[in-house]
């Protein structure tokens, strides 16, 4: 294995103080060595004792773990004693050592930079020894990100650049790329890196708080084409207009409004026979729900669904009635075809709520989306292991799930058969409450759950297949309460009884 970097040849008195001190940490698991080399290490000497004062830290640590194979907690504790002494030279030697002789561990090509940083190297090696460490682990997104943060952090602004390229390369969707190297293109003045950052935020990101993100973009890219025109580039200009123009185009646009403090779910069927909804938020088919409202506040009152590659043909538009006031039982639905194009086309139209749900079918032509993309493997949020669907949540609110002699007529009359309810009245999964089925009060139960508070770590460790090397990766998660708020409430058994409010909570 080629060695990373080349240490300055120290003064011998001083260098041997240095490398005897440190050697102290590091024992043999492997093998005992002879009686010559126990009496040079019960000395402090490190390697061959007859060569040990003529030896450069990196050739003596070559030899060091040429010889033996120190355990791992020994060549961490030696690493942290040095960096505390500031000798980063022999750190840079020691890992470098390492590597050669096959004994590297996930940590050493973060360590290794950050010491060649400190100890004042090249910028080349430093470069080089944090891109070995793609070479160790599986080359995805994540890691690659974390690569690019650590270049950055040492000033490899441009090497964290094409990281992230990279990245979004692998995966397009994916929104960090675009949002982290945002600020770098600016700092760079790159006005290709900024095209490519400003297109990507526009046409991938849809996090909570896209439209802020949208906006800076937005900022940024008027900006960019304001310095190009002053620099009488207006072929350059040009280009880059209709770059950020073709991100802002949307193929499908679909939005529910209503007024009142009821609570209306939309889901779209696809083409490529995927449904987007609130429990399938992202799809194959590009669909994305940005927006999951409901009421009373007016603002919040809307469904909104955007698919910017979107494919051609049939749509299938369900909304659902969930519960609550829907005023004057009607609720607009807007469907933007083609935006930002010439083709643009919008159709807006009021619809009557007449039952527990409505349907509405339309047909897409032109759409620039020709195969679903593979998605990408969806990890839980904490605590949502078992999370019930909304719907469900309603039902068992209104004491279906509890009483069995009331399920089954509300089965049969929301249509759903045998097959809606289940053991001792519960709904499944499918089972929807028809809209006015109860028309007595509503108790409320309490949900009592549990939020932790403070510093929490998740760690996963994967080993590998000659069991020589294990990664092991960190979660932390940092939970802090900003608000408690006291309400009171009514069960609805003794709301039936006529019995006084009872119950509290925070």
């Amino acid at each position: 294995m080629e060695r990373l970097s080349e240490a300055a040849r120290p003064d011998a008195d001083a260098g041997n103080s240095a490398r005897q001190k440190a050697a102290r940490g590091l024992g043999d698991s492997r093998s005992q060595p002879s009686s010559a080399a126990q009496t040079a290490e019960a000395s402090g000497e490190v390697g061959s004792p007859r060569r040990q004062g003529t030896l450069a830290p990196d050739e003596m640590w070559f030899e060091y773990f040429r010889t033996r194979k120190p355990s791992a907690s020994d060549v961490v504790r030696s690493v942290g004693k040095l960096h505390a002494r500031g000798e980063h030279d022999q750190v840079v030697a020691l890992i470098n050592g390492a590597l050669a002789n096959q004994q590297s561990q996930p940590w050493m090509f973060e360590v290794l930079a950050m010491s060649m940083k400190l100890a004042g190297r090249s910028e080349k090696d430093i470069e080089r020894a944090l891109l070995s460490r793609l070479d160790f682990t599986t080359t995805d997104v994540s890691s690659l990100l974390f690569s690019a943060a650590f270049l950055k952090r040492l000033d490899g602004n441009q090497q964290a650049l094409r990281l992230y390229q990279q990245a979004s390369t692998i995966d397009p969707t994916r929104p960090e790329p675009y949002i982290l190297a945002m600020k770098l293109a600016q700092e760079m003045h790159d006005v290709d890196v900024v095209q490519w950052a400003c297109s990507g935020i526009l046409a991938h990101v849809w996090t909570k708080d896209f439209k802020a993100r949208h906006q800076v973009a937005e900022d940024v890219a008027t900006d960019t084409e304001l310095e190009l025109l002053k620099a009488g580039q207006k072929d350059r200009a040009a280009q880059f207009r209709a770059a950020i123009g073709n991100a802002r185009r949307r193929d499908l646009t679909v939005r529910v409004e209503w007024s009142g403090d009821g609570d209306l779910d939309l889901s779209v069927k696809e083409p490529f026979q995927t449904t987007c909804s609130m429990l399938n938020p992202m799809t194959a088919s590009g669909g994305i729900l940005v927006h999951d409202g409901f009421g009373p506040q007016r603002e919040n009152c809307y469904e909104e669904y955007v698919c910017v590659q979107a494919a051609p043909g049939e749509y299938r538009l369900q909304i659902d009635y969930l519960d609550g006031t829907i005023v004057g039982k009607r609720f607009g639905v807007t469907i933007v075809s083609h935006a930002g194009s010439r083709l643009e086309k919008i159709t807006r139209q009021t619809v009557r709520l007449d039952g527990p749900s409505v349907t509405i079918n339309f047909k897409l032509e032109g759409g620039r989306r020709k195969q679903p993309s593979p998605e990408r493997e969806k990890q839980p949020e904490p605590g949502s292991a078992a999370r019930t669907s909304r719907q469900e949540l309603i039902a068992q609110v209104r004491g279906v799930a509890g009483r069995a002699g009331d399920a089954a007529p509300v089965a049969a009359q929301a249509g759903v058969g045998a097959r809606g309810a289940g053991q001792g009245g519960a709904p499944q999964p499918g089972f929807r409450l028809p809209a006015g089925a109860f028309t007595a009060g509503i108790g409320f139960q309490p949900v009592i759950g549990f939020i932790n508070e403070g510093v929490s770590l998740s760690a996963l460790a994967v080993v590998s297949a000659d069991r020589r090397f294990v990664r092991i990766s960190v979660a932390p998660f940092f939970n802090t309460l900003l608000e408690l708020q006291t309400f009171s409430f009514q069960g609805g058994a003794a709301a039936q009884q006529g019995a006084a409010p009872q119950g509290g909570g925070q």
